[in-house]
């Protein structure tokens, strides 16, 4: 009986070692060798391989966590939008009686977009001294952006829109450039600056009168409001020149002479008090003949200054 129990103790262990023996060939490891991170549309490749003695044939398959799969040992995967992405690969041979499965993260990100600049934008381009311009731009690109804008006239900013008032006539070249750290782009637009005038200087028709005395070109204590009327206005008028015109009355010497002198005491009069001398231009009319708007006689000894666009 001890011999029977012995006999069939030894039987079950030999048929063990021979069902064990009959699986040697199995799918019992798998490596998998895929990429950590990717960009969005980037081809990625992705492969696994069984231990080396499984019997064929070994099937894969492969889940790549947005719903595309592959049955292959190499595959070929992009991803159309950025995210973590799990990766399942399955290996098995024997119709699927063997098989075993790895998995791996993918971290998809979107590409790096250098900064570009797609447009310059102004509030205005055709501006006065006295009123502000807000710039803006179309940009594209990662944060963070950084700005630096030139407005052509020494000033700058780091602002996404800044404003900015221009305090002299004249064209001025405005740049902006936009940078991050993968890349940098500019642009630049062209804005023209007009002398900022009040309104009522579009519509002057006329300007004081200077007037003199007989046979004479000095300017008296008596003209000396017309004078500042005048200098006032042209302060304040900067695109506005003027043409002074000096006149004789019929009883005075010298007309011609006399009214040149009359129109030059004027003009030196403006220079002498921040006229630009470019703005003016005299004349001598001589003696009057007629009958003046003004009357008298001494409404002749006079200089006009008569404003001209």
């Amino acid at each position: 009986m001890v011999f029977m129990r012995y006999s069939l103790l030894v039987f079950t262990a030999i048929f063990v070692i021979v069902l064990t023996g009959c699986n040697p060939r199995a799918v019992e490891t798998l490596t998998l060798d895929a990429p950590e991170t990717l960009e969005t549309n980037q081809s990625g490749e992705f492969s696994a391989a069984a231990n080396e003695e499984a019997r064929p044939p070994v099937m894969y398959a492969w889940e790549f966590g947005d719903g595309s799969t592959a049955d292959s040992s190499y595959a070929a995967h992009a991803y159309g939008e950025a995210g973590s992405y799990t990766v399942t690969v399955t290996a098995s041979n024997r119709n699927g009686r063997f098989s075993i499965s790895e998995t791996t993260n993918v971290m998809v990100m979107d590409p790096p977009v250098p900064a570009q600049v797609l447009a310059l934008l102004a509030s205005s381009t055709s501006v006065d001294t006295r009123t502000p311009v807000e710039f803006s731009a179309n940009v594209r690109g990662d944060a963070p952006l950084t700005y630096a804008w030139n407005f052509g006239d020494g000033t700058s900013s780091a602002s996404p829109r800044p404003q900015h008032t221009y305090m002299a006539e004249g064209q001025y070249g405005v740049s902006l450039e936009v940078s991050n750290e993968h890349g940098r782009d500019a642009r630049t637009l062209t804005v023209t600056v007009e002398q900022y005038e009040p309104p009522y200087c579009a519509d002057l028709a006329e300007m004081s009168t200077v007037f003199f005395e007989r046979n004479s070109s000095l300017l008296t204590d008596s003209v000396q409001p017309a004078l500042d009327d005048n200098l006032e206005i042209l302060g304040e008028c900067l695109n506005l020149r003027v043409r002074i015109e000096g006149m004789t009355s019929p009883l005075e010497r010298n007309p011609q002479t006399l009214s040149e002198d009359r129109a030059r005491a004027v003009r030196d009069h403006y220079i002498a008090n921040g006229i630009d001398a470019s703005r003016i231009t005299t004349t001598g009319v001589g003696s009057a003949d007629g009958a003046s708007k003004k009357s008298g006689a001494d409404q002749f000894r006079r200089a006009d200054s008569i404003p001209l666009r």
